[in-house]
């Protein structure tokens, strides 16, 4: 009768073997990259912010790493709806925060800006929604990624940002970019 352990480890060396053979092909096609996890959120991302600040047309978000569905549609709402959102973010009425979404910052201007925000933010709630599953943080994981993921976006909206944009941090503090 085999060992079992040994029969067991040696599917376990061939799986890797394998799948060491096909990440190792795709590298070699030179236009494929193969993202998963922290890496991908981040690479996303990035790409997603500058996207959305380019105003990039429809053919460049349909080459993210991770398009298709509901993530690329939000994505499209977001670009299309950042010309009228660029206007308070330049006056400082509204800033990009930490965690990856937009805040009120001059009260006196809710009414203006209120179902702009909402709009905002609920496309930016479903991008991290739809990214953290794209990167295969859905079902049970989806609580537990979601937070790394909205701070990845956060980040990225805030560096990539326009000099003397608001911004609030992790504290509740507004600063300045």
């Amino acid at each position: 009768m085999p060992n079992s352990f040994a029969t067991a480890l040696g599917k376990a060396l061939r799986c890797l073997v394998g799948a060491s053979a096909a990440a190792l092909l795709l590298s070699a096609c030179g236009n494929i990259a193969v993202y998963s996890g922290a890496g991908g959120t981040t690479v996303e991302a990035k790409k997603v912010a500058a996207l959305v600040y380019a105003q990039a047309p429809d053919a460049e978000i349909d080459t993210l790493p991770y398009s298709g569905g509901d993530l690329t549609n939000a994505i499209k709402r977001l670009r299309d709806r950042y010309p009228q959102l660029k206007p308070w973010l330049d006056q400082g009425v509204i800033g990009n925060t930490a965690s990856g979404f937009v805040a009120l910052r001059d009260t006196a201007r809710r009414e203006q800006v209120r179902e702009l925000l909402r709009a905002e933010n609920r496309d930016r709630a479903l991008l991290h929604n739809q990214a953290s599953k794209a990167v295969g943080h859905g079902g049970e994981d989806l609580d537990i990624w979601l937070p790394y993921a909205s701070y990845s976006f956060g980040k990225e909206w805030i560096e990539q940002g326009q000099p003397g944009w608001w911004w609030l941090n992790e504290s509740r503090q507004w600063v300045r970019k």
